[in-house]
């Protein structure tokens, strides 16, 4: 793990068109496993919004490490209807690598209005984490892994798989990511950071 953080954040106040959370104080070290817990609306998601430019920072500061690399699962995500797409075309529409794993290049197969909606969220993280990897060789960029509520809709048919491809990270890589999994979060062995604790309530 790395001193220098890859997200830091000073008297932040993200949110859309007013602010709705902060003051935000915070540092991620490089290489960081990082679960941010907290109740529903506590600004989880809003928080991995303004990392990605989604939402707006109207005070302080909320800064990556230069040059970082950010990838982003979103809580939900439509599949591409109607098109009768295969996992296949969807992957090479987004010229996404095709990971090295039996059940996501089986699922790649099928049409994706045929999957379930935990294959279907298997799929979406996987194209997600996949180009971590590949990524990694080029070590002078920091990449961060930004992971909202993973565990959604995973059923017991894929969740081992969802686990493996989040622990296969390259340790360069960092990983914060909101879930409200208390068993998915203890399998991964990621650090618990409650949001709450990082908000300055003097301000």
């Amino acid at each position: 793990m790395s001193d220098s953080p890859v997200i830091e954040a000073r008297a932040a106040r993200p949110g859309f068109d007013r602010p709705v959370l902060g003051p935000l104080s915070l540092a991620v070290p490089g290489g960081a496993r990082w679960a941010l817990t907290g109740p529903n609306g506590s600004g989880k998601s809003l928080l991995l919004k303004c990392l990605t430019g989604q939402a707006r920072v109207h005070g302080g500061r909320l800064t990556t490490a230069p040059g970082t690399r950010i990838s982003l699962l979103a809580q939900d995500h439509p599949r591409p209807y109607p098109w009768p797409l295969s996992g296949h075309d969807w992957f090479r529409a987004m010229g996404t690598r095709v990971p090295e794993h039996p059940r996501i290049r089986a699922l790649l197969r099928r049409r994706l209005d045929q999957l379930s909606g935990g294959q279907w969220q298997l799929l979406r993280l996987a194209s997600v984490l996949a180009p971590v990897e590949a990524a990694d060789r080029d070590t002078g960029r920091p990449h961060l892994v930004l992971l909202d509520e993973p565990a959604n809709h995973l059923d017991a048919e894929v969740r081992a798989d969802a686990v493996e491809l989040i622990t296969a990270l390259p340790a360069s890589a960092t990983l914060v990511m909101t879930s409200h999994d208390d068993e998915l979060l203890g399998t991964l062995g990621v650090e618990r950071h409650p949001l709450q604790d990082y908000l300055d309530a003097h301000d």
